[in-house]
């Protein structure tokens, strides 16, 4: 009988034996243990009734690869991914490069706990969002259980994992997002166009995320019975929480609704967006035609294609550029929302902010809604 020789692939530096025109991989070339599995392939097929077993294990490259491919068009809204598969794709980095040939359920707490570690060192990542990429590996090999790739004791075993304690780490700490000081605000919006300022405006006194205010279209605007402007958003960040048929609703005061006023005359299309970066271009062109010491020369070059709405991202960019220009401290868009948040709390309380903001439990809104420090002081002074 022929016994196979153990061969090596340079390039991934690999152990394999050849199972007709199959390779069976058994590990890195020159480790003990793919000695030792070599030796037990050798026996399965030399003795008695022995056989050859055609299907190598699953290693962690095979299992990244199966969970990346099989989530490519789950986490998907509105026709683009979402970042949830760029934080997985971030999360099996380092497995992959410490790890990549390492059978799946040979991955325990103490290799987890080595891939956590070089998170660490990396000073890539904070510590929350370490926590965050392990619990994604978690998820990678809850999957690979209910695909049966992973043995359900290799998870249990994973669960095991603690995760990193505040100021018990060399990752660092973030801070939690503040909201943003109202006379930062109004100094920024100096610099910024008018279209992106009246973005500002809206979101300061809604509460909205920013890619809420972003995707906002003239056709989700209306006006019930009571004559107030709802909008209705075709999706947002927990509609796959909900039935399909109940959706958030952001109600819009007079102060609100006269800024978008200009906004929805011109165009009776329902699908066109409220705030375009074409026409913020057009203002921003008819403001430097106006300015002008002396006429331009025509241009000729190609106009550049826009995108028809903003995005959260260049809408972030914008108002960083204008903070900049004012000689403030750098905010995010966000922080509106924080800010929005905790002006409600203070005046109706906790319950008014969280439904203002759309939250199924008060826990999320305190994340938000900063506490009133007044009502704090009043107490002490009172009692101290």
């Amino acid at each position: 009988m022929h016994i196979p020789k153990l061969c090596r692939q340079k390039l991934r530096n690999l152990a394999f034996v050849r199972d007709g025109k199959k390779r069976v991989y058994l590990g890195k070339w020159g480790d003990p243990a793919t000695e030792a599995k070599y030796r037990a392939y050798i026996n399965e097929i030399t003795r008695p009734g022995g056989r050859v077993i055609k299907e190598e294990s699953k290693t962690i490259a095979d299992l990244a690869l199966a969970f990346l491919s099989a989530h490519e068009s789950y986490y998907v809204k509105n026709g683009k991914q979402t970042g949830q598969l760029q934080r997985f794709r971030a999360s099996l980095e380092y497995p992959l490069k410490l790890y990549p040939t390492t059978p799946v359920d040979e991955f325990g707490p103490r290799k987890l706990l080595t891939v956590r570690n070089a998170m660490e060192e990396s000073g890539r990542f904070a510590r929350s969002y370490i926590n965050t990429l392990v619990n994604c590996i978690r998820s990678v090999f809850r999957w690979g259980v209910e695909n049966e790739i992973v043995s359900p004791e290799t998870l249990t075993a994973l669960t095991s994992v603690s995760p990193l304690k505040r100021r018990r780490s060399v990752a660092r700490e973030t801070e939690p997002v503040a909201p943003v000081d109202p006379a930062i605000v109004e100094k920024t919006l100096k610099f910024l166009p008018p279209t992106l300022a009246d973005m500002v405006r809206v979101q300061r006194n809604t509460g909205m995320r920013p890619g809420e205010i972003c995707a906002m279209r003239k056709g989700d605007l209306s006006i019930n019975e009571r004559g107030t402007m709802v909008y209705t958003l075709r999706t947002d960040k927990t509609d796959y929480r909900r039935d399909a048929s109940q959706k958030r609703k952001i109600y819009i005061g007079p102060k609100v609704e006269a800024i978008l006023a200009p906004y929805l005359l011109d165009d009776d299309d329902p699908e066109s967006y409220v705030f375009s970066p074409e026409s913020a271009v057009e203002e921003r062109n008819r403001t430097r035609r106006a300015n002008a010491k002396s006429p331009r020369r025509k241009q000729t070059k190609k106009r550049r294609r826009l995108n028809p709405c903003f995005c959260s991202c260049s809408y972030a960019r914008a108002i960083t550029r204008a903070a900049i220009a004012a000689d403030v401290p750098h905010w995010a868009p966000n922080q509106l929302r924080h800010l929005f948040a905790s002006e409600i709390r203070q005046k109706y309380g906790l319950e008014a902010a969280q439904i203002m903001l759309g939250h199924a439990k008060a826990d999320v809104t305190q994340i938000y809604a900063e506490r009133d420090a007044r009502k704090m002081e009043e107490i002490a002074a009172q009692n101290g």
